[in-house]
């Protein structure tokens, strides 16, 4: 059974309140909560404002220029006002005994039955596995896991010991820290010793880099017309040939439906608009992560085949996965694999970067780069793109400067709504990338990529990777509410407001904001360039980004390790308080409920081995 909290979203692992009427659940945490008079986890939901604009305003040509909307949200006369809704919300509360009533409909329920309580698991179970374990556990003395640095030969490598220093890589430049190098093995050099290594680093929330992973398996090739040919093939058994897919243009962040082959054109030859601006896409969830395995099973086996560690990252046979653990009956997750295909080229642009933006992962992972390719850009282009960096440059400056009143008319004229935190203007979705100006499908106004034209060197590696400490996340929330309207997201918009900076994942760190960030918070991320074969290991409630310097395809797995559960818990808590409609809500990891499944397997074959008293 897999039940949520109507009102916070969170998952119910055992005991939880019910309506016999109508079915509504409510989490303990919201109960305590009424009872206490301070629920959270259900507040309205929160609608940013994007005003429209076209490529004219993203390169600055004609900057006073805005499109009415003319889609406008329906208002439903017969709900109460956002004002109605909290004073309803902050009357809901339990009455004698703490006896919990069913919510208004306005909130989901019936407003006529009481809460009654209910447990999933068996009576007691729950406290009957604790007993099971403590019985175990009785007298017996465990070694502690290492908990310093010093314990890490690697981590000695300015002293004396510089044993294993070729298994590092410097990714920071902290004043008076020991934390500036990452664990970066090689896969083919993996030894029994290197798990060990691996979890000194895990167990302090640090990332791993494991080098030339896909060189350990059988060689498969992940160019994307392989895979495009590999999936049509499979589809065509279940009779679902997808000849469109969707993507996302990176400069206005708006989806655009394209062919497949058109789209891996642009992979390969790179696409321009109309200003000759860099045309980024990437695509939207392809194929479906659902249903990776059966669309593409070759590169299924391989890719789990390449993943170093597996106790933890094998996505059925891990044993320290907990993600493992939960029982066959039991709706699963979806942990993946999941594919990450996107265009990139080396220069910073600004606006339209090929990025992941901010954001936290509720639970660990593991990220491969299967394949990249680099397009070159001619001089010509590279001058074009520095003259419309600076005209970006001056809209910035004015707009920061002092043109609020010609914002405020024509966000008053123009404004269309999207939820927060989505990554996408849904109204604004284009129908056919032909008919976009700029489209190349026949091949016109690509990138050059002969060694003549070449301006710029070939970067070793595809990826830039941010990933930032837990202990800095607090400066780096306060940095980007500080510097909150230099940010630009759906249709080029300077931000205005966030729930919250990191995951609204409505930002990305330039070069210079990661500058700033030091300069004002004394804090920097870990920064590093993924080559083609590293698995890049993600501990759980480390905020990262991520820039393509070329081409790429990703494929992703989460994760959940014994070392990081306790993480995963806090940003459950975390997650839960966000508005109804934030892209971070639901908790679909159901963390809880793994842990649990997790003991009783551990109790089981424990007592297995120990035998009768």
């Amino acid at each position: 059974m897999n039940l949520c909290s109507n009102n916070c979203k969170t998952s119910i692992v055992d005991f939880h309140r019910s309506c016999p009427r109508c079915s509504y659940d409510l989490c303990i945490t919201c109960c305590r909560e009424i009872r206490e008079g301070h629920l959270q986890g259900g507040d309205e939901e929160v609608v940013m404002h994007y005003a429209f604009r076209d490529s004219s305003y993203f390169h600055n040509d004609n900057c006073h220029t805005a499109h009415h909307s003319k889609n406008a949200s329906p208002i439903n006369n017969n709900e109460p006002s956002s004002e109605v809704k909290a004073e309803m919300k902050s009357a809901w509360r339990s009455v004698e005994v703490g006896i919990i009533p069913c919510p208004p409909q306005w909130f989901g329920g019936c407003g006529e039955g009481i809460l009654e309580l209910k447990c999933i698991f068996p009576e007691n179970w729950v406290l009957k596995l604790l007993s099971r374990a403590g019985e175990l556990v009785k007298g017996q003395d465990f070694e502690d896991l290492p908990k310093t640095c010093e314990e890490c030969p690697c981590l000695n490598f300015f002293g004396e010991n510089v044993m294993a220093s070729d298994k590092l890589c410097r990714a920071a430049s902290r004043q008076d820290s020991r934390d500036n190098f990452l664990y970066c093995p090689t896969a083919k050099d993996l030894q029994h010793d290197d798990m060990k290594h691996f979890q000194l680093h895990w167990l302090k929330g640090e990332p791993v880099i494991v080098n030339g992973v896909l060189e350990t398996t059988l060689g498969l090739s992940w160019a994307p017309m392989v895979m495009a040919r590999a999936f049509r093939q499979n589809r065509k058994k279940e009779n679902e040939v997808l000849v469109d897919v969707t993507a996302i243009n990176c400069l206005d962040l708006c989806e655009v439906v394209i062919k497949i082959n058109q789209f891996f054109k642009g992979y390969l030859e790179g696409r321009f608009d109309s200003y000759s601006w860099p045309e980024i896409l990437k695509l939207k969830d392809w194929p479906p992560s659902n249903l990776f395995e059966e669309s593409l099973p070759r590169h299924d086996v391989e890719f789990i085949r390449c993943l170093p560690f597996k106790e933890y990252t094998h996505p059925h046979d891990g044993y320290l996965n907990l993600a493992t653990k939960l029982p066959k009956i039991s709706l699963k997750p979806d942990m993946g694999p999941k594919t990450y295909i996107a265009y990139g080229v080396a220069q910073e642009l600004g606006r339209g970067d090929s990025v992941t933006k901010l954001h936290c992962d509720m639970s660990d992972a593991v990220n491969v780069l299967t394949h990249e390719h680099g397009v070159t850009l001619r001089p010509k282009q590279l001058r074009t793109i520095k003259i419309l960096q600076m005209k970006h440059a001056e809209q910035d400056e004015t707009e920061m400067r002092g043109s609020k009143q010609i914002l405020n008319i024509m966000d008053e004229n123009s404004e269309k709504t999207g939820n927060v935190g989505e990554y996408v203007g849904k109204s604004s979705v284009k129908t056919s990338m032909s008919k976009k100006k700029g489209g190349n499908s026949s091949g016109k106004n690509k990138a050059d990529t002969s060694d003549e034209a070449a301006s710029v060197r070939d970067p070793e590696g595809g990826a830039l990777w941010d990933i930032f400490r837990r202990q800095d996340v607090p400066k780096l929330e306060e940095y980007v509410r500080k510097h909150l309207k230099e940010f630009r997201h759906i249709y080029c918009n300077q931000l205005s407001q966030v729930v919250h900076p990191i995951h609204d994942q409505t930002v990305y760190l330039s070069m210079e904001h990661k500058r700033k960030l030091k300069e004002e918070y004394g804090i920097e991320p870990w920064t590093f360039v993924q080559k083609l074969g590293d698995a890049v290991f993600i501990p759980a409630g480390c905020p990262h980004q991520v820039r393509n310097l070329k081409s790429c395809i990703n494929v992703a797995l989460d994760f959940v390790s014994p070392e990081n559960v306790q993480e995963c818990l806090r940003l459950t808590q975390e997650f839960r308080v966000l508005p109804q409609n934030h892209r971070a809500k639901e908790d679909k990891l159901e963390v809880k409920k793994m842990a649990l499944h997790a003991i009783e397997k551990a109790v089981d074959h424990l007592e297995i081995f120990s035998g009768p008293n």
